[in-house]
């Protein structure tokens, strides 16, 4: 049973193959020319650290201005490429088998249902998931090299950074490729998977981006009007911001900034300093501001939760996917 799904998924893995081929040659050949534009510009310690010697003669402006967007493509094609397995494998998987009905020979075999359908999986599945994880691993290795003069100076959240880091992008992969052959088997039509697989991954990766930072603990930082919040950005989460009374309750957004403003003149209608229009707002009612925030250093928790829910959904839809194919005549 494995071989003949093999011989059906053969021009898939050809082209998985060709896909980690080119893309591993490429990552290798573009770090070691960028690691060469690194020592041209004896940039060598900027990697690991923000200096002033980094500033001097525009030499870290000069290497970003060539390297940065290459390496955000690096990253973009870590981040389409469980869109692309979805799409291209998962979604043709069943499909097209149900929609030229050669389906029909697989299920008056001895074989069962259940193993023809395991087989197809694994054989389909496996692959594509050793490429995205040798893919991700080498455009990791490049964007070592570069460090803090590339993409990760903007720290683990930034969405380019998160989506290609820890487990996500296998997890994502795997939701990719179960939308896909749930689609398949639900539509029965290669065309219309493939377009419904990609519209329907697209939207839940985006509608669960910024929930998924809600669900792991994070940090509170509470200042008065007119300090600083800066402690709760750089690197972190942020997952929400405000004012709060002085009994410590939030306030509202509208009635904050109609507050804020309120107290920036007087009833005269004569304009504040600054000093006055600070002294304002804890009359107001506005006595602090506050920020809760997810810290860098915990962003294993975030790719944690991230994995085990698109995993989760993932196991979700193979099921479905099962429980369609066994009902199909």
């Amino acid at each position: 049973m494995i071989w003949v799904s093999w011989r059906r998924q053969r021009p898939q893995l050809i082209t998985l193959l060709a896909v980690l081929v080119v893309g591993a040659g490429a990552v290798v050949l573009l770090r070691s020319n960028m690691v060469d534009t690194i020592n041209s510009l004896q940039l060598n310690g900027c990697v690991t650290r923000v200096g002033p010697e980094c500033l001097e003669g525009g030499r870290a402006a000069d290497f970003q201005e060539v390297w940065t967007t290459r390496l955000n493509l690096g990253q973009a094609a870590i981040l389409a490429l469980p869109a692309l397995i979805g799409v291209f494998i998962g979604a043709p998987l069943f499909a097209r088998e149900l929609e030229q009905g050669t389906h029909v020979l697989a299920f008056t075999q001895s074989v069962s249902r259940t193993r023809w359908m395991s087989s197809k999986l694994v054989v389909a599945l496996a692959p594509a998931l050793v490429v995205l994880i040798a893919l991700q691993s080498l455009v990791s290795w490049w964007l070592s090299a570069a460090g803090l003069l590339g993409p990760r100076s903007s720290g683990s959240f930034h969405f380019l950074n998160f989506g290609i880091e820890h487990a996500s992008p296998v997890a994502h992969a795997l939701f990719a490729f179960a939308l896909g052959t749930f689609v398949g088997v639900v539509s029965r039509r290669t065309l219309v998977a493939m377009t419904v697989t990609l519209s329907a991954f697209t939207v839940v990766r985006f509608a669960l981006s910024d929930v998924v930072g809600r669900l792991v603990p994070t940090q509170r930082l509470e200042v008065a009007a007119g300090e600083s919040l800066a402690e709760s950005r750089g690197g972190n989460l942020a997952v929400e911001s405000g004012w709060l009374d002085a009994a410590g309750q939030r306030v509202s957004t509208d009635r904050a900034d109609a507050l804020a403003q309120a107290c920036k003149t007087t009833a005269a209608g004569v304009r504040r300093t600054q000093e006055e229009w600070l002294a304002c707002l804890p009359r107001s009612g506005l006595a602090k501001q506050y920020a809760t925030f997810v810290p860098e250093g915990h962003a294993w928790q975030v790719h944690l939760v991230d994995a085990s829910i698109f995993g989760g959904l993932a196991v979700l839809l193979l099921a479905g996917t099962a429980w369609v194919l066994r009902r199909q005549s």
